[in-house]
């Protein structure tokens, strides 16, 4: 689950890291034994990201099945934020940010799962198009592969 979060013309994202790879993402997570998709939306944003959202409809639905065998299946929901203040969450070893970025990075930062793009075409639809089904989006980590303070990502370097 993720949620799709805007403030005028931009967008919040976390940032992650694992195994040297550092890329953005909409706030979001899995679900919890005995939750709804909203409610664990709705959670994982607070954990995340220190807000209070209310999930509101869906917009994108995509798949990231890793040729190892794990499937891993993403919803997005467009969502609104009722209250809290903007906090990196601490109980994630892997998150390090949280950043509202312009909404023009949306189409260059690295985003995993990659669906900065599918964001923008549902922001000049005003949230309101058909669901985006995307099938199969997934594409390994590359190290070094997306930078602090919405910095276009960098070539990743060789070693």
């Amino acid at each position: 689950m993720a949620a799709c979060l805007r403030r005028d013309e931009d967008v919040l994202l976390v940032q992650h890291e694992k195994r040297g790879a550092w890329y953005w993402l909409l706030p979001g997570g899995g679900v919890d034994y005995g939750e709804t998709l909203i409610e664990a939306t709705r959670r994982e944003a607070r954990e995340e990201t220190g807000y209070e959202i209310d999930a509101g409809r869906l917009i994108i639905v995509c798949e990231a099945i890793e040729p190892a065998g794990r499937h891993i299946v993403n919803l997005v929901f467009a969502g609104d934020i009722t209250g809290g203040e903007l906090a990196v969450g601490q109980n994630d070893k892997s998150l390090r940010d949280a950043v509202w970025q312009p909404r023009s990075a949306l189409t260059q930062l690295t985003m995993f799962p990659p669906i900065g793009q599918v964001i923008e075409q549902c922001w000049q639809e005003g949230f309101k198009g058909d669901v985006k089904v995307l099938g199969n989006v997934w594409k390994p980590l590359m190290r070094g592969t997306a930078h602090a303070g919405g910095t276009p990502p960098q070539a990743p370097q060789s070693p």
